[in-house]
């Protein structure tokens, strides 16, 4: 009888001394504690939904790419009623990445961060993930595993970037900016972060968002390490949707990349899910070109020169993100189970460094920009920084506009000593 388990991870060279660790009594933590029936059913509910999501798939073809992403090729039209929506005019090639300027330290040029395919689909066919339903191991309901986390949060960064009481802790060093915003654009440097267990996460995002409490609504991109969602502890371009305030999810309510109905995918040599390059300390840098535009009742994605898809604005409600965001926001975040392991994560945020180590040690977003209107006026983030714990992570701000990555922030840590 197959259950759920929080593994943790097995990179000896990455984790920290046992010896001075709080929970050394214990033993370590393999398998929930609680009833083995219950969670064979809960895990069973967590594969069935793979497994009927997967079937209702017009599959023409099936390929791997060179980092182990499987990967099914669908008809473009099959995943939405009528013809898929056209995209904002053909995308320049993002500017070379150039070096930092004065006072950054930059000392060679970065690199996209973006997984060559290991083939194009048929024509007409676009590239959506399978996962390996049968190596799936997540711990919860289904609910918990369609959330942000073990267990849904109910704001998003600006608006409370403290603990919850109970449940899993959301950690941040971002930087936030509430304005009119109808989109919004920038890099984020990509590590392979050391993640502590298999049921927490580290990313580096923008937050696309409007409204309060349960009606609070977000449109996310980023790169992410979890075990969990991804089956490996490798980063992976992720997306990401709310519309309840982070309360429920599931199909056109919310959820992450094609997990839950919502996304429509374009592209053909970037998707949801992919693994994306990580840096090197001390070495070569790659980062991920991000936007987000709000073009024809569409909320268009793009990564690098390529528009990947968009969701729907119909998703959200008049008061959320139907027809404007209100908050334009970047940063890291990580997710700490406090139930299932109460002792502080040692999981890292970015690369595990902290902003004062600076370029090639510490991981950084760049200029950083935001849609001020509906006419295309885009104009730096001027973004008010926020970290949650300042020991464990943090952020260090430029938005002067002075150097040549614009309004940009070093940001992240190595998490709890």
């Amino acid at each position: 009888m197959d259950v759920g388990t929080i593994e943790e991870n097995p990179q000896a060279g990455r984790r920290r001394s046992l010896l001075s660790a709080p929970h050394l009594d214990r033993p370590p933590l393999d398998r929930p504690p609680g009833d083995p029936a219950v969670a064979a059913e809960r895990l069973e509910e967590i594969r069935q939904h793979h497994l009927d999501r997967y079937r209702r798939r017009e599959v023409v073809a099936a390929t791997t790419t060179p980092a182990g992403d499987r990967v099914d090729w669908v008809p473009v039209e099959s995943q939405a009623p009528g013809r898929p929506a056209e995209p904002p005019e053909a995308p320049e090639t993002p500017e070379a990445p150039e070096a930092a300027g004065s006072g950054v330290g930059a000392e060679r040029p970065t690199r996209s961060a973006a997984r060559p395919p290991v083939e194009q689909g048929p024509p007409g066919t676009v590239p959506l993930l399978r996962k390996d339903i049968d190596a799936m191991r997540p711990v919860g309901t289904l609910q918990d595993y369609l959330a942000k986390g073990l267990h849904p949060r109910i704001v998003t960064p600006p608006d409370n970037p403290n603990r919850p009481e109970t449940g899993a802790a959301h950690e941040y060093a971002h930087a936030w900016q509430t304005v009119t915003n109808y989109g919004t654009e920038g890099y984020v440097n990509t590590w392979k972060p050391y993640v502590q267990w298999s049921n927490e996460f580290s990313l580096g995002q923008q937050w696309t968002v409007r409204g309060t409490g349960t009606g609070l609504q977000t449109l996310e991109v980023g790169a992410q390490t979890y075990k969990d969602v991804y089956g490996d502890w490798e980063p992976h371009l992720f997306i990401y949707y709310t519309t309840t305030g982070y309360t429920s999810s599931g199909d056109d309510v919310g959820g992450y990349n094609t997990d839950v109905r919502g996304w429509v995918q374009v592209a053909t040599s970037s998707f949801p899910g992919m693994r994306v390059a990580e840096s090197v300390a001390g070495g070569d840098q790659y980062d991920l070109f991000v936007k987000v535009q709000l073009h024809q009742g569409n909320w268009w994605v793009r990564i690098g020169a390529e528009w990947m898809g968009y969701y729907p604005a119909s998703l959200y409600s008049e008061t959320g993100l139907r027809s404007m965001a209100d908050q334009t926001d970047w940063g890291g975040e990580i997710v700490d189970d406090t139930v299932n392991h109460p002792e502080s994560s040692q999981t890292d945020m970015g690369s595990g460094a902290f902003a004062r180590e600076g370029w090639t040690h510490a991981a950084y977003m760049r200029n950083l920009r935001y849609q001020s209107d509906d006419a295309g006026t885009m104009t730096d983030l001027q973004g008010t920084p926020q970290v949650t714990d300042a020991t464990e992570y943090d952020i260090s701000a430029d938005f002067s506009g002075t150097s040549g990555w614009g309004s940009y922030f070093y940001w992240g840590g190595p998490g709890a000593a």
